[in-house]
């Protein structure tokens, strides 16, 4: 979904690997540099190929040397280059992500700063050195911690970087009205379309409450909410069948349920629980002009195991839920290794 924000960043790329740089694209998680980028490269002009190699913590340099031999085609005995007439660019995303090795340094990322550095790399198997040619590359990363490490000047100095802060709240607010909309729309009949923009703004404003009124401690380390945790709520209404929702209600509870799995269900003590419950009930008046107790909506819960269609529904009371949960976990046993579970609150 194109934003003033998507459309400079995109514009930046083009202009930096147009004129033949490297771009390394860096900030927060969630933000969208992965998809800014791919959309980049999916528009980029028919003389650009592309490629994309995810890095991880078990990425070595075989793989990262495999991804240059298997998208390169072979121009010599030791040459590779993209198909005649073009550029390739490779899109290397979570470059900051291979585990250090005993020495303090990230093999991949060395193998890719020597492809950089010297044209090329070393092929240890034929002990030739294969030299690669109108090849550019794009990284992203978000700065280093929670399994993420600090990447060697020595690579990152070969790179132009985008710092993509945090989308503004004009342009969340587009994205996600945008798509749920959308996807009202295609029940006419229901008329829900209109409260897409209403939702919306009740989950971006809790969104933003939640960033602020919810801040990690050694105690809560994982209280780190970022635009992923909102684009999962409008998901989850998204699984949804339009016929299911027959009014404002319907569609309210909805979005109560996908609102408090992916936030209230993080927090871990009860206070926290009742102040983001709190937080809720007082969007539902601001923004949907719902006069609900938090007795009405906080327990509710939707789920596909009610149904035999697997239709995603306003599920029963949870004590009457675990029988149809112990029967689909027979069914589950007899035909996969059997899993001894008991189904409790904060399990269902």
């Amino acid at each position: 979904m194109p934003t003033g924000d998507t459309v400079k960043y995109s514009y930046l790329l083009r202009t930096l690997v147009g004129a033949g740089h490297n771009v390394l694209i860096t900030g927060e998680t969630g933000v969208g540099k992965s998809v800014v980028t791919k959309d980049f490269l999916n528009r980029a002009p028919a003389e650009i190929v592309s490629a994309c190699v995810n890095f991880s913590g078990k990425t070595t340099t075989k793989n990262l040397q495999d991804a240059f031999e298997g998208n390169l085609q072979a121009k010599g005995k030791t040459l590779l280059g993209p198909p005649g007439g073009k550029k390739m660019i490779f899109f290397i995303d979570d470059v900051n992500m291979p585990q250090l090795d005993r020495y303090g340094s990230q093999p991949p990322c060395e193998l890719l700063r020597q492809t950089i550095d010297a044209g090329g790399f070393y092929d240890t198997k034929k002990l030739v050195f294969k030299q690669i040619k109108d090849t550019r590359f794009v990284c992203a990363c978000a700065p280093p911690g929670g399994g993420r490490n600090a990447v060697t000047p020595r690579l990152f100095r070969h790179f132009n970087m985008i710092w993509v802060p945090d989308l503004s709240e004009a342009s969340m607010k587009t994205i996600f009205s945008s798509i749920l909309r959308g996807f009202l729309d295609q029940h006419e009949q229901s008329g829900l379309s209109i409260f897409a923009d209403p939702v919306i703004k009740a989950s971006v404003d809790l969104y933003g409450k939640a960033i602020s009124d919810f801040l990690p401690t050694p105690a809560k380390c994982h209280y780190t909410f970022n635009l992923r945790d909102l684009s999962k709520v409008v998901q989850g209404i998204l699984q949804v069948n339009l016929t299911s929702l027959e009014s404002k209600e319907a569609l309210v509870y909805l979005w109560i349920h996908e609102t408090f799995r992916v936030f209230r269900d993080r927090l871990v003590d009860q206070a926290d629980r009742d102040k983001f419950s709190t937080l809720a009930h007082e969007r539902l008046e601001t923004y949907l002009d719902m006069e609900w107790q938090l007795k009405d909506f906080e327990d509710v819960l939707f789920g596909d195991y009610e149904s035999n269609d697997k239709s995603y529904l306003k599920l029963s009371d949870v004590n009457a839920l675990i029988p149809r949960l112990d029967e689909c976990l027979e069914l589950y046993n007899a035909d996969n290794a059997p899993m001894s579970l008991v189904f409790f609150g904060d399990c269902i």
